[in-house]
Order: C-alpha cells, then structure tokens, then sequence
C-alpha cells in the first residue's frame, strides 16, 4: 500500500465510522467523555477544532459552549464535513469547511465568522499533515489571551499495531504517530506555552471474537492482506483459550496555555 494510500484510508469517513463503532463497542474507557472533561468547554467559549472528522467531538462541544459560543470545524474530507453538518443540533453555532489544515490560517482569515478562539483542539488528525508545526503555530496563534490548545494523539503501547508488526512492516506513517506526543508535541509546548499539562489516555480493548478484530484491523492505515491469516491464526488462539482477545490502545493529549 502506497504512502497516498494510506492517507486516503485515514480520511475516509467510512472507514473512520466503522473503527469509531468498534472502539466505542469494546473500549474499558469512553474516549469521548474522558477527552471533554479535559478539555473542560464552558457555555459561551468559541473553539476551534482542526481535522474535525464527522464530529465526534465538535458536536458535543457545541451543546456545551451553547447559544453565546460557537465551534469553527475544519477537515480534508467533504464527505465527513457533510456528515457533521447533518449533525449540528438547532441553535448551534458550527462552522463547518472542507478543507486541508495546512490551508488554516487562509479559512480562518477569509471564511470562518470567528476568528479568535478559547479553545484550539484536535484529536487524532494533526499528525497526518506533514506542516503540523506552521498547523500548531497557525492554532496558537488564534488563542485569545488565557485561551488553550490541545492536541491528542495515539501513543504507546498500541497492542493491535505490536500484533501486525509480527508479520507485516508498519509504515512510518503509523510509527510516527505513535511517537508524535512526547517527541514532537511536548518539545513544542514547552517552547511556545506558558504552561502545559499531559495526561495519559490508558484503555483497554476486549475484543469477543476473531471475524470483528479483523473486520477493524481491515479499516487501519496499516491493513496487509498478506498478513491477514497470520493474525487471525494468533486472535484465534487467545480466543478460543479465554475468550476475548484483548489489547492496549492508549493516547496522550497535551494542552498548552496561554498568557491571561
């Protein structure tokens, strides 16, 4: 699989549902609930979320910024802003635009109504530009004084990616996300923020049988048919002797402030 392709099935909204829905299904931790009582959103805050998807979290956020708030929404893929905009609640104020991230400071300048932010967040998306750093400057510097930025990423130990890695060759489009927090993220932060808290997302996913782990390993930017059978041999395996296959799949998420 080509670098462009790998890229393509980590935007594709369809692909992106499916692994929503099996993490959600068989999680120990509620990502979404963990990951706003963090970012603490109040009622009237104007947030920026880059790299949006089909709004797992701009949805939410809208409900509670509330009618004296709004959310700005950007993401690459027209059919995910789609999909968000079928979303948006009544009364909510949600902008949302189809466009690279790279091109942020254009659609901030020239399309979105609110042009400075309490909050500049993103979620599982910003490591896949390859100018995440003129991203994060172009974020930082939307902040309006006190204002937050906060970025989560996928971080070790990823179990599904150690199991794949047994018989296939991981891309360093996936290896290098797994190292985007502490090597790219933290150095950033402590340069450009006052201050700057991290927390550790640790979860747990209990699958319950081979045919759905390898229906979620199919939707992965690291899918290799030709290994397909050597991981469904090892699921089997632990399956049939306890049950479930289990493994970590665990985050870190890093939010900076700014000067009051």
């Amino acid at each position: 699989m080509s670098s462009d392709d790998r890229s393509n099935r980590a935007r594709a909204s369809n692909l992106l549902k499916k692994r929503i829905e099996i993490n959600h299904a068989y999680s120990s931790t509620d990502f979404d609930a963990w990951l706003l009582e963090r970012l603490a959103v109040e009622s009237g805050e104007h947030v920026l979320d880059v790299g949006c998807g089909t709004g797992a979290q701009s949805i939410p956020i809208a409900g509670l910024v509330g009618a004296s708030g709004s959310v700005s929404s950007l993401d690459i893929s027209a059919a995910s802003i789609a999909t968000l905009q079928s979303k948006i609640p009544a009364g909510s104020h949600v902008q949302a635009v189809a466009s690279d991230m790279a091109d942020l400071a254009r659609v901030i300048a020239d399309t979105f109504t609110t042009k400075q932010y309490s909050l500049a967040h993103s979620s599982y998306a910003l490591y896949y530009c390859d100018k995440h750093l003129h991203v994060l400057d172009v974020m930082r510097g939307a902040l309006k004084a006190g204002g937050r930025c906060a970025i989560f990423t996928t971080n070790r130990p990823h179990g599904l990616v150690d199991l794949a890695a047994r018989f296939s060759e991981i891309p360093p489009e996936v290896e290098g996300p797994l190292r985007f927090g502490p090597t790219v993220l933290k150095p950033y932060f402590e340069k450009n923020f006052v201050r700057y808290d991290v927390h550790h997302f640790h979860n747990v996913v209990t699958v319950p049988s081979t045919d759905i782990l390898i229906e979620f390993y199919r939707q992965t930017t690291y899918y290799d048919a030709a290994a397909e059978e050597n991981i469904r041999a090892v699921v089997d395996d632990e399956v049939k002797r306890s049950g479930n296959y289990q493994y970590e799949k665990n985050g870190y998420l890093i939010i900076g402030f700014v000067e009051g």
